[in-house]
C-alpha cells in the first residue's frame, strides 16, 4: 500500500467526521431535545440523576459542534434547571462524571462533556431499554 493510500484512509474529511456526527445525534434523540438557546428537554425521565447529567452535558456538547450560538459549558444552575435535580446533587453526579472522565470542569460551578466519550455514554443507557426488548 502506498503512503498515498495510508494518507486517505487515516485523515479523514469533514464529510466523514459529519456523518459520525449525525449517528450519534440520532441516538441522543431517542432522549432529549435542545431548543435554540441551548436549554436540554429530557424526555426521558426515569434516567438516573447521574445519567440526566450525563445526558444533559452530551446534548449540550454535540449542539455545540452543530450551532456555534450554543455553549457546550453547562453550569450549575442550568443543570438544575434542566434536571430538576437540586444544586448539592448536581454538583456530586457532576463530580461523579468528572471521576469517571465523562465531563471535565473547565472552572468552578461548571461542566463540559469529553466529545470522544458521549456515543458509549449513550450506549450504556440504552442497553437497559434494549434487554427489556429481548427478554419480552
Amino acid at each position: 500500500m502506498s503512503l498515498a493510500d495510508v494518507k486517505k484512509q487515516f485523515i479523514v474529511d469533514e464529510d466523514a467526521f459529519k456523518e459520525r456526527l449525525e449517528q450519534v445525534v440520532g441516538k441522543a434523540l431517542k432522549y432529549c431535545r435542545i431548543d435554540k438557546n441551548g436549554q436540554v428537554l429530557i424526555a426521558d425521565s426515569s434516567l438516573s440523576g447521574k445519567d440526566q447529567v450525563k445526558l444533559t452535558l452530551a446534548a449540550r456538547a454535540l449542539a455545540a459542534q452543530l450551532d456555534d450560538q450554543i455553549a457546550a459549558d453547562v453550569t450549575v444552575v442550568e443543570l438544575c434547571k434542566y434536571t430538576g435535580l437540586p444544586a448539592n446533587q448536581v454538583r456530586a453526579r457532576g463530580n461523579d462524571a468528572i471521576r469517571d472522565k465523562f465531563a471535565e470542569s473547565p472552572e468552578a460551578g461548571v461542566y463540559r462533556a469529553i466529545p470522544r466519550k458521549i456515543e458509549a455514554f449513550l450506549d450504556t443507557i440504552s442497553a437497559p431499554e434494549e434487554a427489556k426488548f429481548k427478554k419480552g
